[in-house]
């Protein structure tokens, strides 16, 4: 299946990009349906391409919530940005 990046582009589904809720149909061809010759494809497709397994990953960028706080405990926010403003005037 493909999945469009944006306005005529495309590339091949990965596990994770949104879909239809009413889709139903499969991502990928089942093994014993493709000739032989082929099937060395759908191993690249499940194990370089969609990154080996299947599972859910975390989102680099989502990991990343709570860095630091420690440098910002004992500051509150309200004061802290008080005194950038002051220096506006």
């Amino acid at each position: 299946m493909l999945f469009e990046t944006s306005k005529g582009r495309r590339r091949l589904f990965k596990p994770g990009d949104p879909y239809h809720y009413l889709r139903t149909g499969k991502n990928t061809p089942n093994e014993k349906d493709i000739p032989r010759k082929y099937r060395e494809l759908l191993d690249w497709y499940h194990h370089d391409y969609t990154g080996g397994d299947n599972t859910e990953k975390i989102d680099p960028i989502l990991s990343l919530r709570g860095l630091g706080k420690e440098i910002w405990n004992p500051e509150d926010a309200d004061s802290y940005v008080s005194q950038l403003r002051a220096g506006w005037r």
